[in-house]
């Protein structure tokens, strides 16, 4: 085990989304391998379980300059490995607290958004660009969670950062799951999406493609699970199209596995994504899957079509088309779940652990167990 090394992860919140579950999820690692992990947080407000023996800070200022004392004054006090944040906002606070301090500590900032259709152009918008453009070079090690997101950062950041950025997917593989395939008990068959609430995931685009593919697939229904800004457009989109009979948008849930479980097909309609943790997961059910070719992750997890379809952004027909294809479709569950492995936290973790300058006390312990050179 890892002994007498801490690390902080900080982020704005866990309130739900993806980067949220894939900090939870490495901090768990990390807490199996001996490492001590204190998240620190803007808001206390939580929507994800923290592992036993996790420590949460949450910041009492809800000012920026206030959050930046408070996250100095707790590195300065816990003299940690290593400080990994994640979320922009998150990132420029871990940037500015670091200026100054003299220690060992590595600063690993991650970026799971893409720039690409970003077209915010208020002043502090600007203003955060032009901060992200230049502090980011200053941290010891950048991950993007895709290709995509990595190719973003090169184009947009200043100086040379080739060498600091690395490219790390998220752990999004759910293990020993299996679904209910063409249960008796069920009629018709159910098409899955998830995600948040936003203009960012399509979901418009998706309930007007479901209107099509109602008509020529008879007892289908969907399920949109996910909360946020865009419900009630979308529960006006639902009653216009007249489609209340047919689907949910039952909100956000930690009970994900049952979806999953009882879907036959998932649906990723977003306009943009840094990764799409709910790609991987709902091939770890053996779910067949349809998604838009948008920047970035999705072309990337299903390797451009191999293990899925993909359809371009907003395209309506494209997409039911799509979706009527995959469910007259029996697929292949076995080389969904096969592909999603190569996302799991085991391989995902070991990585970060890497990247916070650990993974040598992991290699030490692999060969003090099992005696092979490492």
């Amino acid at each position: 085990m890892i002994q007498n090394s801490k690390v902080i992860f900080h982020i704005p919140h866990l309130a739900g989304g993806g980067a949220e579950r894939v900090a939870v999820e490495v901090a768990r690692y990390f807490l199996s391998k001996g490492v001590l992990v204190v998240f620190f947080i803007h808001s206390e407000k939580q929507a994800y379980v923290l592992p036993e023996g996790i420590r949460v800070v949450a910041a009492r200022s809800t000012s920026h300059f206030g959050r930046l004392l408070e996250l100095r004054a707790l590195i300065r006090s816990m003299k940690p490995a290593a400080v990994l944040s994640f979320m922009p906002y998150a990132n420029l606070i871990s940037l500015f607290a670091n200026i100054g301090l003299r220690n060992e500590m590595r600063l690993v900032i991650s970026e799971h958004l893409t720039v690409v259709g970003d077209h915010s152009t208020g002043p502090m918008d600007l203003l955060k660009r032009v901060l992200r453009r230049y502090l980011y070079q200053t941290g010891d090690a950048i991950v993007a969670v895709s290709g995509g997101v990595a190719d973003d950062l090169r184009r947009t950041l200043a100086g040379r950062v080739d060498e600091k950025i690395t490219v790390i997917y998220n752990p999004c593989f759910i293990p020993d799951e299996t679904r209910s395939v063409g249960a008796p008990s069920r009629a018709g068959k159910t098409i899955l999406a998830v995600g948040r609430l936003c203009d960012d995931k399509g979901f418009d685009v998706l309930l007007r493609a479901f209107a099509q593919v109602r008509l020529r697939a008879g007892g289908v229904r969907l399920v949109i699970a996910g909360e946020g800004p865009s419900r009630r457009e979308l529960e006006s989109l639902v009653g216009e199209l007249g489609l209340y009979d047919c689907v949910s948008l039952p909100g956000f849930t930690n009970d994900i596995r049952s979806l999953y479980r009882d879907a036959d097909l998932f649906v990723c309609s977003s306009r943009r994504e840094g990764f799409g943790n709910v790609i991987v997961e709902a091939m770890s059910f053996g779910l067949p899957v349809v998604a838009t070719r948008c920047p970035h992750g999705p072309n990337e997890i299903l390797e451009d079509g191999r293990y899925g379809h993909l359809v371009d952004v907003d395209d309506v027909r494209g997409l039911a088309d799509a979706l009527v294809e995959s469910l007259a479709s029996a697929g292949d569950p076995l080389m969904q779940i096969s592909r999603a492995r190569e996302f799991s936290l085991d391989v995902i973790g070991s990585r970060y652990l890497e990247q916070v300058g650990l993974s040598r006390f992991a290699k030490e312990e692999l060969h003090t167990r099992t005696g092979y050179p490492t």
